[in-house]
């Protein structure tokens, strides 16, 4: 089962500034999730949330400010870093879970990760219609819709996006979403899991990956079980 740092090794430092990304290289996970908004201009850039209150020392919606204005706030010791500063880092290291949080970025995003060849990426949004518009202008993209249960509308949306994996919440992940799940052909990524004894029914049920704060604690307590 891959590890998955949750934007970055949260659990120890501010959501998806680079600092987490290191980190969560040096805790040996095998990828990241992170999540992208565009700016005014144009810009992907990496953080959670639309408005900038919560994880940085501006406020107002990302869409809002131009590259250089949302540079000139602090997201935990460092500006909010741009996409293909990511990429620089991660590119060829790490996995990547990149989850859309905005509409109409699609092209921006598709032509930042084709600078990226060596990349090894999936797009994942709670924004099926997203997905959907990933899915018209690339054929090759992975696409994993984002839930928090298991039914018709999931399973149809996996269908008609040709997705390997739907990204589900830990509880809703039990014995009967995973042989559903597996009737369908569709592996599972799960989220977000930090206790250790969750990190090991989520392996017993096949998933595929979990997405954790805590990456290095539940490498380790995989590995002792």
């Amino acid at each position: 089962m891959l590890i998955y740092a949750h934007r970055g090794a949260s659990g120890r430092h501010p959501d998806n500034p680079l600092r987490a990304f290191r980190a969560a290289i040096d805790d040996g996970a095998d990828g990241v999730e992170l999540d992208l908004h565009a700016t005014a201009d144009g810009v992907p850039v990496v953080i959670h949330d639309r408005d900038l209150a919560r994880t940085t020392t501006g406020a107002g919606p990302v869409e809002a400010l131009t590259l250089a204005e949302l540079r000139s706030f602090d997201a935990g010791g460092e500006p909010v870093p741009t996409f293909a500063e990511v990429l620089d880092l991660l590119a060829g290291r790490l996995r990547l879970d990149i989850e859309l949080k905005q509409a109409g970025i699609e092209r921006q995003v598709l032509e930042v990760l084709a600078r990226y060849p060596h990349a090894t990426w999936a797009i994942s949004s709670f924004a099926w219609d997203i997905l959907r518009a990933v899915r018209r202008m690339s054929a090759r993209a992975e696409l994993w819709p984002l839930a928090e249960a298991v039914d018709e509308p999931l399973l149809a949306a996996a269908e008609a996006l040709n997705s390997p994996n739907v990204a589900l919440a830990a509880n809703a992940f039990d014995a009967a979403s995973a042989i559903r799940l597996r009737e369908a052909g569709l592996g599972v990524v799960v989220w977000t899991v930090n206790d250790p004894d969750e990190a090991r029914r989520m392996r017993d049920l096949g998933a595929r990956a979990l997405c954790t704060d805590e990456p290095a604690a539940i490498r380790a307590a995989l590995a002792q079980s």
